[in-house]
């Protein structure tokens, strides 16, 4: 793959992977090779969080249409090996974040993928890209999920901020692209369509009202969440990398 033709996304527009497949087995430990690299990889990395978590789920019984999807991810890192998230000198460190979820994106299970990510005012800080443990029964619960991980890692993140002497006084704020799942959390009115999301709308519920947490919409193209919930156009997967703080690395002799 050294000197492969490079990708410009990780994982096509309406590619379909799943666990059963018409094509060979692959090598299955070459595969958990590849993906434990990968792996290591997203720590610094997170613009490919979603396509190698997507393909870890398929270690197990790896098919060779997994190996080819997971080529195309290298070639995608192989064109950008100049890029690097940029962390910049900060007048004040005020945490947000972004939520975000798909909805019964697994082809097998039903099941849908959470996704957040925090910066302080530069490069992105933490990002996750999971899939949720049970199906979704409607569009509020996965949003409810997806709000309900990024709420606790903000409050986790909050009390490393003020560990370290950058205590933050202000609500931290979470933008989500989901109107009804803002609305629900602000002002919870349970009824038979909601009543199943009722514990983790009390959970956000309540860190709204101790002013720990504050929650406002944002439209998806602004979400920089959504990197990491599903393959995205070409155009809007650059733009969220330059959202996360993603930057070319300056060539040698010039100044950062």
């Amino acid at each position: 793959m050294e000197e492969c033709r490079y990708a410009a996304i990780l994982i096509s527009l309406g590619i379909i992977v799943s666990l059963s497949s018409n094509s060979q087995l692959a090598d299955a430990t070459a595969y958990r090779q590849l993906i434990g690299s990968l792996l290591y990889l997203t720590i610094s990395r997170p613009d490919i969080a979603f396509a190698v978590n997507l393909m870890a789920r398929f270690m197990q019984k790896p098919y060779v249409e997994h190996l080819n999807a997971v080529k195309q991810i290298l070639r995608y890192v192989a064109g950008i090996k100049d890029l690097a998230l940029k962390y910049s000198k900060l007048p004040s460190f005020v945490l947000f974040g972004y939520s975000n979820s798909d909805y019964g994106g697994d082809r097998d299970d039903r099941k849908s993928t959470s996704a957040y990510v925090f910066s302080i005012g530069s490069g992105a800080i933490s990002w996750a890209s999971k899939k949720q443990p049970t199906v979704s029964l409607s569009t509020i619960e996965v949003e409810y999920r997806a709000m309900s991980a990024a709420a606790q890692e903000a409050i986790w993140l909050r009390h490393l901020l003020k560990e370290i002497g950058y205590e933050q006084s202000d609500p931290s704020l979470i933008s989500s692209d989901n109107q009804s799942a803002i609305s629900l959390a602000k002002n919870p009115i349970f009824h038979q369509r909601t009543k199943h999301v009722e514990i983790q709308a009390h959970f956000i519920r309540e860190k709204i009202l101790d002013g720990i947490i504050h929650l406002e919409y944002c439209p998806s193209t602004l979400n920089s969440a959504d990197l990491f919930t599903k393959p995205l156009p070409e155009a809007q997967f650059s733009k969220l990398k330059d959202a996360i703080g993603l930057v070319k690395l300056p060539s040698r002799g010039s100044e950062v």
